[in-house]
């Protein structure tokens, strides 16, 4: 199944939210990982590479590193399912996110993030990770959107004291800095440990 594909027997119904979704969850086998984007299920690729598991921690390591050394109560995160309060049809699992400790109620999803980082891979297309880009741009909290290649040294960086306007880094000395949570690095460390590096 594509990342975009909908299920055939769900073609037919009203758009999901999260309890239905939590309810579909519950259907389904624990090895299979869902999203719920625009009301539909998505399934992502299972398990993720390794360069793609790399890339998350390197960037998970470095934004976590950069946060201790503020005394921040924020943390970063992998494989966390994110929740945006007036969009219950929307409840996707960054592959990155900054949240804080008192991070809500909700068992399943952080109900506030600062920032959320996608790392593309073949399971999940341009025109998914834009609906999710602008999903995650409506989140009053969130301060920034990554979104990493792992099939060549790329990312670009969409912040809210831009405007939302993406900066693409491709050299591998290019500095990205993200200064509400004392954070910078070269693109190239992002892909330290892998044949990108």
């Amino acid at each position: 199944m594509s990342a975009i594909e909908r299920l055939p027997s769900l073609k037919d119904e009203p758009p999901m939210d999260e309890a239905r979704f939590l309810k579909f969850l519950e259907a389904r086998g624990e090895d299979e990982r869902w999203e719920l984007i625009d009301g539909e299920p998505v399934m992502m690729m299972h398990p993720p590479s390794l360069k793609h598991q790399i890339i998350g921690q390197n960037l998970e390591q470095r934004l976590n590193d950069a946060l201790e050394a503020q005394a921040s109560r924020l943390f970063a995160i992998r494989e966390v399912g994110l929740a945006i309060e007036d969009r219950p049809s929307f409840r996707p699992q960054a592959d990155v996110a900054i949240i804080d400790e008192d991070h809500g109620d909700n068992p399943y999803f952080a109900e506030r993030f600062y920032l959320a980082a996608e790392i593309l891979s073949a399971s999940n297309t341009r025109e998914y990770i834009s609906a999710k880009r602008v999903h995650y741009a409506a989140h009053p909290d969130c301060l920034h959107i990554l979104i990493v290649s792992q099939s060549d040294l790329a990312a670009e960086v969409w912040s809210r004291s831009n405007g939302w306007k993406g900066l693409v880094f491709r050299s591998p000395d290019d500095l990205i800095t993200l200064p509400e949570f004392g954070f910078s690095c070269r693109l190239k460390d992002l892909y330290a440990r892998t044949d990108l590096a």
